[in-house]
């Protein structure tokens, strides 16, 4: 039987609404990315040395003098690495402790472990990785 063009089948909205909450995208990520670093500044198990590699960046987005005068982005790319080697060199426990309290707030799953390369394992039982290969349940 054909149906008139103005009936349309139900739309599953459960599909369509649902989101992925372990995968918070690239501007969520890089606001939990500042939180964790506000995090590590103030806990006791960060080295005292390590904290003044964020303070070093704001200082130099402060200072008058460009190093690099015709780049126009290289404030924000020593913010972002100095961000970044701050997170990679302070205890990783510390690092995912933080995250992991930081997503949850967020509604998002845990970090269970950071691996030799620093990428991040999602906790989830339903999703295996074999040799580079993700393999589902």
């Amino acid at each position: 039987m054909s149906k008139h063009k103005n009936e349309r089948e139900p739309m599953n909205t459960t599909s369509a609404l649902s989101t992925d909450r372990r995968d918070p995208g690239f501007w969520r990520e890089a606001w939990q990315q500042a939180r964790l670093v506000l995090h590590l500044l103030f806990d006791r198990e960060v080295p005292f040395y390590l904290k003044f590699l964020p303070f070093l960046a704001v200082f130099y987005v402060i200072w008058p003098i460009d190093l690099l005068p015709t780049v126009p982005l290289d404030d924000i790319t020593v913010l972002l690495v100095g961000a970044k080697v701050f997170i990679e060199l302070a205890p990783q426990h510390v690092v995912i402790k933080h995250l992991n309290q930081i997503r949850a707030a967020d509604g998002y799953g845990p970090i269970e472990e950071l691996g030799s390369e620093g990428d991040t394992a999602v906790a989830n039982d339903d999703i295996k990785i074999i040799e580079g290969e993700i393999i589902e349940k």
